[in-house]
């Protein structure tokens, strides 16, 4: 028989097992409850499974020196085991990224970024083809009146008294012999008459100067016009054409870049989320055994109570204990309901489908080490990952936009050709109603000196730009080194981690037998089945975390050295 002073003694030792138990719960739940990131919090690497540990020897058996005959429990199956095996038709880390690729909104925006670069080069390409205008155009105008443009050509006749023309033996108009001079006709005052310049006015009457129209121009009122306008920017195809096709091209280029390089974090992404849920999973189940074992010894520790072998102290440090499982068990619940949620959105599935595992990952071949060192690795993701080519593509582009921007310290230099078909023609003399093609063609020569000015400041800010993006290239080479160490570390210890966490496991299952063995028969307390059985949950959370920390590093070392890049299409 024990005595409750040893009792006591044990449950110091309970208190502190205890409040390990709820840290190690309140640590590994949040951690799991977490949305899915490139890095999780701390991926342990991965080795073979063990053989699932002897659960049967945690069930504890109501105590009291009268159970030393007891037969002890039946083995059963590892509930962890058990849960986390693989089903058919399950999920798999392949088919959730898959399915991410079809559902993740941020892929659709970087599509439609392409489709925008695609669309400017096709701009760019247009640049190189003289422009051509077409113009149309119809003009009402107000009537005016047009006066008469002199007398016109005069026709010369001389007439007699009676009109009859006087012609010499030549047929040729006959003067009087002296100076002739010209004056207004008396009945016609649009009419020159000549006269003898030696006569009076009197005698004046039988020569005249036979009248002539004046000229007069016609007045259009509807004016019609048709213009083909032809400008070649002969200036631009040296500097500003050919170098803006190239910016845009790398620009086009960068953004593919950029689409590959979110559709590779999106696959990445979801298979880590994919492993954070069987992580949570298996919580829930590790946190509800634990709940299940702190029951069934509460009721053993009350009968023991009740027979005077334990001290109303330990039974409510029992209790306590019941409480502490009951929190992580929730706390791992709500951590599964979002790791739930988290895979739904990922699959686009409905609320209602169940989600079933595919792959065994407690009895899946453990991810090795990798072979290279270190900086030959690092050397591989600066080489292969696309966020670097990327920046690569963007800083070209900006270089041959500074180029463009440059081009504004020089004149312009255009050649043009317009043909006009119009009615009336404005180059036609006389406003005729009736259609008349003319021509034009030339050379332009056009500098704003103003532009010299404004090319200066728009070229430094051009050339900040491109600063600008070389620097983020440099720190995000300085950020893919030490994701690739962070990655190469976490991987490089998972053989050794989950080989501990088998070792620990071993123990804790042998230790538990052991103290079992001994409660049945008297020589122990239900306290030292609650320390053994706290040292066994504790080692299956620690084997779980191990087993999926090493493949979450195997995914982040394949994303972060650029391996996976093979799988983009």
């Amino acid at each position: 028989m024990k005595s409750t002073a040893p009792s006591s003694r044990r449950s110091i030792s309970l208190a502190s097992t205890l409040a390990g138990l709820l840290a190690l719960g309140l640590i590994a739940s949040p951690a799991a409850g977490q949305p899915a990131a490139p890095r999780p919090a701390a991926p342990q690497p991965v080795t073979p499974p063990p053989a699932p540990a002897p659960p049967a020897a945690g069930q504890p058996q109501p105590p009291g020196a009268a159970v030393a005959a007891a037969q002890p429990a039946a083995p059963k199956a590892d509930p962890l085991a058990t849960a986390l095996a693989a089903q058919p038709g399950g999920l798999t880390p392949d088919e959730v990224a898959k399915a991410a690729l079809r559902t993740r909104a941020s892929l659709r925006a970087k599509q439609a970024d392409l489709r925008a670069a695609a669309a400017k080069v096709d701009q760019a390409m247009v640049n190189f083809f003289p422009r051509l205008t077409l113009t149309a155009t119809y003009t009402r105008l107000s009537e005016v009146e047009t006066p008469a443009l002199g007398a016109g050509a005069p026709t010369v006749s001389v007439v007699d008294a009676d009109g009859k023309p006087v012609r010499d033996a030549a047929g040729l108009p006959t003067f009087t012999p002296g100076r002739l001079a010209t004056a207004p006709c008396p009945d016609a005052a649009d009419s020159q008459c000549i006269v003898d310049a030696g006569t009076d006015a009197a005698s004046r009457g039988f020569v005249e100067l036979a009248k002539s129209p004046g000229l007069s121009l016609p007045s259009a009122v509807n004016s019609y016009s048709l213009t083909a306008s032809l400008a070649v920017p002969i200036s631009d195809y040296v500097f500003r054409i050919s170098q803006g096709y190239a910016s845009a091209s790398h620009a086009e280029s960068a953004k593919k870049l950029e689409l590959q390089a979110e559709t590779l974090q999106a696959a990445a992404d979801a298979k880590i989320a994919f492993f954070n849920w069987v992580r949570v999973k298996g919580q829930v189940v590790v946190a509800g055994e634990a709940v299940s074992q702190a029951r069934a010894h509460v009721e053993d520790a009350r009968r023991t109570f009740e027979v005077g072998l334990l001290s109303r102290a330990d039974v409510l440090r029992l209790e306590a204990q019941v409480a502490g499982a009951e929190q992580v068990l929730n706390e791992a619940q709500a951590a599964l309901l979002v790791a739930d949620d988290q895979i739904r959105i990922a699959l686009g599935a409905a609320p209602d489908r169940p989600l079933t595992l595919g792959i065994d990952v407690m009895g899946s071949a453990p991810a090795k080490p990798p072979a290279e060192a270190l900086p030959a690795l690092v050397q591989e993701a600066l080489q292969k990952r696309l966020e670097i080519r990327a920046l690569d593509e963007t800083q070209y582009s900006l270089e041959k936009a500074e180029a463009v921007t440059r081009a504004g310290y020089f004149p312009r230099l255009d050649g043009f050709a317009d043909l006009t078909y119009a009615n009336p023609n404005q180059r036609v003399f006389g406003a005729h109603d009736r259609f008349d093609a003319t021509w034009s063609a030339g050379v332009r020569a056009t500098w704003v000196v103003n532009d010299i000015f404004t090319t200066a400041a728009a070229s430094a800010e051009a050339n900040a730009r491109t600063t600008q993006i070389a620097e983020q290239k440099a720190a995000l080479r300085d950020a893919l080194r030490l994701e690739v160490v962070s990655a190469y570390s976490e991987l490089s210890k998972a053989a050794s981690s989950i080989e501990s966490a088998e070792r620990q496991l071993a123990a804790a299952a042998e230790s538990m037998r052991v103290r079992s063995e001994l409660f049945r028969a008297g020589r122990a307390t239900s306290v030292d089945v609650v320390d053994a059985e706290g040292e066994v949950t504790r080692a299956r959370l620690q084997q779980l975390n191990a087993r999926v920390g090493a493949l979450v590093a195997k995914t982040r070392l394949d994303h972060v050295v650029g391996r996976d890049a093979k799988d983009v299409k």
